[in-house]
């Protein structure tokens, strides 16, 4: 029901506005396109189990990600355009095992080589001035990314960032005499690919653990404080339970992520500030209500980060930041725990949110929560192609929710998940060529028991072209 309602009231936002008359204008660069391939090496040591004596415990594979896109814009007020997208795998190590322990669940056997789905994750047309208004209007497949990312950038969590799509109606309404732009988006995701436009290969894959929905209400102002971003928003993501637990992607098949049943309703607020020529200042706060398999919601998140930027040759730069995400009681009949929304892809880490969170269902493929994060970190660029990045993570659960019921490898009161430490080199020669290599190391704290005390290793290489 709450999907129809949504596609219902969507295509009642297009009839409106389609009866406005649009301005005759000259056309131009009717047709564009271009292409792009990432190229990725992973090793992973720990990350998914915290102990090696278990199955899994070491992992390296091959990643090949593919893109070509076209886009036709035969006036300045129509455009259309398309992303065709496919992701292939080699795994080295290990040939196979048993997710998640033996005895528990199906036996997980992975191939060699891997085959993703062949598929459009962008396939969207946009109205630009609709009725010589500052209105435009984006409907179909698209990348949504607001803010900083923090409650919503990915639609597709479950595929690893090989896309990050939203099936979506997006209008855009620019009211420039007061510097703010206001944003209506309507979101209706299928927790899998086998929806239209579907795969071209035939390939059906998990793309999230449930049917979604969502509204989006969203207010950016530039008028108000000099060099300030100041964001409001009303989010509301609507749940429909799928597959119960196992799901398919990536080559592992299957592989355990719950579902999630229910309605959150999201109401917050962003700050993002040029203090001063040295000091700048972000910071994002979320109250959240609703359900959750029929128990009541009640949750808050809050995310900031100061940076003083030295002014130097070398753009030497150092940030401190915090983040509180709360726990769920274990001692409580309601839901407590901060649901990331759309926000599940690895904002700090790129071990602990995609690999390290869902182990023994803590959480779910990055989907943090329960969590309190000290971070203290320092970059340059040692050269104009190239920026260097350190960070340290001191990581906190408010709650040992998992450990209150004796589930394995967690604490009954040990509070400090661990250390966390990530270092980034990222380049960029020119637009056709780019690349990173990024290293992360775990340590883990008392809110594992010794079934899980073992630390972990994550390190990628990515060389990426763009034509």
């Amino acid at each position: 029901m709450r999907s129809d309602r949504t596609i219902a009231l969507g295509a009642a936002v297009i009839a409106a506005l389609s009866l406005a008359p649009a301005a005759a204008e000259e056309p131009k660069d009717i047709f564009t396109w271009g292409a792009d391939l990432r190229l990725r090496w992973e090793f992973l040591d720990n990350a998914t189990t915290l102990n090696d004596a278990l199955p899994g415990a070491e992992r390296s594979f091959a990643r090949y990600r593919g893109r070509l896109w076209g886009q036709v814009a035969p006036t300045e007020s129509f455009e259309a355009y398309a992303r065709l997208m496919w992701e292939g795998r080699y795994y080295a190590n290990p040939d196979d095992f048993v997710i998640p322990l033996p005895g528990q669940g199906p036996t997980n056997i992975i191939d060699t080589t891997y085959s993703g789905a062949l598929m459009f994750d962008n396939l969207f047309f946009k109205l630009n001035r609709i009725g010589d208004l500052p209105l435009t209007l984006k409907v179909g497949r698209q990348d949504i990314f607001l803010g900083n990312g923090w409650l919503v950038a990915d639609g597709t969590p479950l595929d690893g960032s090989r896309s990050f799509y939203f099936d979506a109606i997006r209008a855009t309404y620019a009211a420039e005499a007061i510097g703010t732009t206001f944003e209506l988006i309507l979101l209706d995701q299928s927790n899998d690919t086998d929806r239209f436009p579907g795969t071209l290969n035939s390939e059906t894959e998990d793309q999230t653990e449930q049917d979604e929905q969502g509204i989006i209400l969203y207010a950016r102002n530039k008028s108000l404080m000099k060099d300030t971003d100041l964001d409001g928003f009303f989010i509301y993501k609507g749940d429909d339970a799928a597959q119960p637990l196992w799901r398919v992607n990536n080559g592992f098949d299957p592989f355990p992520s719950p579902t999630r049943d229910g309605e959150v309703y999201a109401l917050g607020a962003r700050i993002d500030s040029k203090l001063t020529p040295n000091w700048s200042l972000r910071a994002e706060a979320a109250f959240e209500w609703g359900d959750r398999f029929a128990r009541d919601l009640q949750a808050f998140g809050f995310n900031g980060r100061g940076t003083y930027h030295f002014g130097d040759s070398l753009s030497n730069r150092a940030h401190l930041g915090y983040e509180y995400l709360s726990g769920d009681d274990p001692g409580s009949n309601d839901v407590e725990a901060f649901d990331p929304l759309w926000g599940r892809w690895p904002q700090w880490s790129e071990l602990y949110q995609p690999y390290t969170y869902p182990i023994g269902n803590d959480s779910r493929t990055g989907e943090a929560t329960n969590l309190q994060r000290v971070n203290l970190g320092w970059g340059m660029k040692p050269h104009p192609t190239t920026e260097v990045t350190l960070d340290y993570h001191a990581l906190f659960a408010n709650e040992n929710t998992l450990g209150a019921v004796g589930a394995p490898g967690f604490s009954r009161n040990g509070d400090f998940r661990g250390h966390l430490f990530t270092g980034w080199v990222k380049v960029k020669y020119d637009k056709h060529v780019a690349g990173h290599l990024v290293a992360e190391y775990f340590d883990p704290g008392d809110y594992y028991t010794d079934l899980r005390d073992q630390s972990a290793w994550y390190l990628r290489a990515e060389v990426f072209l763009t034509y």
